[in-house]
């Protein structure tokens, strides 16, 4: 089972690339048979100014892999009477690399412009524009389209596993879904950095069909440990394959365990803030049984926040309900941040917690 690629229309003597094997169309047409051609008579109102005309704004590459890197060639002339300067070539997205040979033209000069096209990370329907500028005040500007129909050459369900809230000594079960294109596809290998949370499992499942094609299919089972300690859980899984076009990628799950203690709220939404904005959040920490405790220490490490962490019990006497607070200032830009607050205490099998703090940094 191998996967196909579909011919571009493309010009005799240009090149594409699709991975490493080039892609032409079966009847190649001449250069000047794409390109637009200067009016035979010149408008008045054209005098001395240069015309940006592209042949076609559009292009459609079909279906591809997203392992496949597609370049495209639009071709243009300055159908005007004077010189005519392209000031900038602006793609919408990374994914698209313009290339210009030159930045001027001259009247009824062609040109053509190379657009790279890399649809890694992409799926389905693609769409991407390129906004190409000029000094000509009849063209200031001009959109050309890439499109594509993006098919991974892995086909990955889900990137993400969330798991339900589980009580300790609980145990749970979830699936990654893997189908690979070739007839020999398998998972080879998968390791997690949370061992002492997740089993793993791989089970190889043949050939299904899939989204009208034939694949193969490996399973990678996730099980919540019964030993599994109480807190917030995230798992890290490196998956290998023996398809050489995507051998390694990474994918992740959360688990919430719960033990006696409980936080209230779950997370600390630290919301938009600026450099040098202070800020004071809190939350509690209770024993559901109501059983005294000690928080012994709480703190975190953030390059973003000056901050300080203090705890002190409701009740002195019963000490089975904590206020965590955390006061400070932010001292260093970033877009954005998710840092673990850590809260030690005296619980067996709870000595250690973990509370998100998420936030964005804006601009001054």
């Amino acid at each position: 089972m191998k996967s196909h690629q579909l011919a571009m229309f493309v010009m005799s003597g240009l090149t594409l690339i699709a991975g490493i094997a080039p892609i032409t169309h079966a009847q190649a047409l001449e250069r000047e048979d794409l390109a637009p051609s200067s009016p035979a008579v010149m408008d008045p109102a054209l005098e001395g100014k240069g015309s940006l005309v592209f042949a076609s704004k559009t292009q459609d590459t079909g279906e591809i892999l997203d392992t496949e890197l597609f370049t495209m060639s639009y071709l243009f002339r300055n159908t005007g009477a004077g010189p005519l300067t392209i000031t900038q070539v602006k793609p919408s997205c990374g994914c698209t690399v313009p290339e210009l040979a030159k930045k001027t033209y001259m009247p009824g000069e062609a040109g053509t412009l190379e657009i790279a096209f890399d649809p890694k990370g992409k799926r389905g329907a693609v769409s991407r524009t390129i906004t190409i500028f000029t000094d000509s005040e009849l063209t200031p500007n001009e959109t050309i389209v890439v499109r594509a129909l993006v098919k991974p050459v892995i086909l990955i369900e889900p990137m993400v596993i969330p798991f339900d809230a589980l009580t300790k000594g609980e145990t749970s079960t979830k699936e990654f879904k893997i189908f690979g294109r070739t007839d020999d596809f398998k998972v080879t290998r998968v390791t997690v950095d949370n061992s002492k949370t997740f089993d793993i499992e791989i089970v190889n499942d043949g050939e299904v069909e899939k989204n009208g094609e034939k694949m193969i299919l490996n399973t990678v089972r996730v099980t919540i440990r019964k030993d599994a300690k109480p807190d917030n859980h995230r798992g890290m899984f490196s998956i290998r394959t023996n398809d050489e076009r995507k051998p390694i990628f990474t994918l992740s799950a959360v688990a919430r365990v719960l033990g006696d203690l409980k936080m209230n709220p779950i997370r600390v939404t630290m919301g938009r803030m600026a450099v040098g904005d202070e800020f004071e959040r809190e939350f509690h920490v209770t024993s559901k049984s109501n059983t005294a405790f000690e928080i012994k220490n709480a703190y975190a490490n953030s390059v973003a926040l000056d901050a300080v962490y203090t705890y002190e019990p409701v009740d002195p006497e019963r000490r089975n309900d904590w206020i965590v607070r955390v006061t400070g200032k932010v001292i260093a830009p970033a877009p954005r941040f998710n840092t673990q607050l850590h809260i030690l205490t005296d619980v067996q099998d709870e000595e250690q917690l973990t509370v998100q703090m998420y936030g964005q940094l804006r601009d001054q």
